[in-house]
């Protein structure tokens, strides 16, 4: 399961890179549920009024200057474009002969049984999408998410902006088993990594997509035997980003993104 995001147009171009054989279909779902825009514009509003209006137009315009900067290089016919650096999900799937599937409702009942009819070994998790219980019901333990923090420290959304927002000098990874609770499933394994006193808020994002693919790869090639229950008593959470969080992302001397952000990272 992915999306036009950029932190999942990361990790699954990385996954596509390395082990395009290993992958039988792309889901590709809507970041925001929904079959009409008045859904998706309502469930947005409901979003921003959890956050804050300042982190919403941070996610917009990080994920439409991205795709617009793909574009950009399709156009000109870059070296990034033609190596394969700077493709979007739906070229990647063409040049790999994936087949893509395209979804509004990751939890409609329809679309969870078409699949398992493609009978996956594991179902790899890079989307925003809310899943409902019947999904791991018809799903069951082939879920496996890729999750921003070293669990169950920062379970929830969004562990980057808190990240800078706290101070902190790691950001973790964790590869995980997928459960209707928050972030609770059982680790398969996980990673810290160390954040430059210089990274931008697209920075640390970015560079955890990039750990997304990576680690995901490192489990598509065989590290998926173990299986750890978390200490649920150590867990912590965050929450969506208010206006007062991003404030203390600025106040520690931290920017949201730079225009160079784009031109470094693709």
């Amino acid at each position: 399961f992915t999306q036009n995001t950029m932190a999942s147009i990361v990790a699954t171009r990385r996954i596509l890179q390395k082990n395009s054989n290993k992958v039988k279909a792309i889901v590709l779902a809507s970041q925001i549920k929904g079959d009409s825009f008045k859904a998706q514009a309502k469930i947005a509003y409901k979003l921003i009024q959890k956050s804050s209006l300042s982190f919403f137009t941070y996610k917009v315009i990080e994920s439409k200057l991205y795709n617009i900067l793909l574009a950009a290089h399709k156009f000109v016919g870059s070296k990034k474009y033609k190596n394969g650096r700077a493709l979007t999900i739906e070229e990647l799937a063409i040049k790999h002969n994936i087949p893509i599937i395209y979804c509004t409702n990751l939890s409609d009942e329809e679309f969870l049984h078409k699949i398992n009819d493609i009978q996956p070994d594991y179902v790899l998790c890079l989307v925003a999408q809310i899943l409902r219980k019947k999904v791991f019901t018809i799903l069951g333990d082939k879920l496996i998410n890729a999750h921003g923090s070293y669990l169950p420290e920062y379970r929830g959304a969004a562990q980057y902006i808190f990240y800078l927002a706290n101070k902190d000098s790691q950001y973790g990874v964790t590869i995980h088993y997928m459960e209707p609770g928050l972030d609770t499933g059982d680790i398969i394994f996980q990673r810290r990594f160390n954040i430059p006193e210089r990274w931008s808020v697209y920075d640390l994002h970015y560079a955890m997509s990039a750990s997304f693919g990576d680690l995901l790869n490192e489990f598509l090639e065989g590290n998926n035997s173990k299986r750890t229950q978390q200490d649920h008593s150590k867990a912590t959470e965050t929450r969506m980003p208010t206006k007062e969080d991003m404030l203390s992302v600025r106040m520690n001397g931290k920017k949201l993104m730079r225009v160079k952000d784009f031109f470094t990272h693709i």
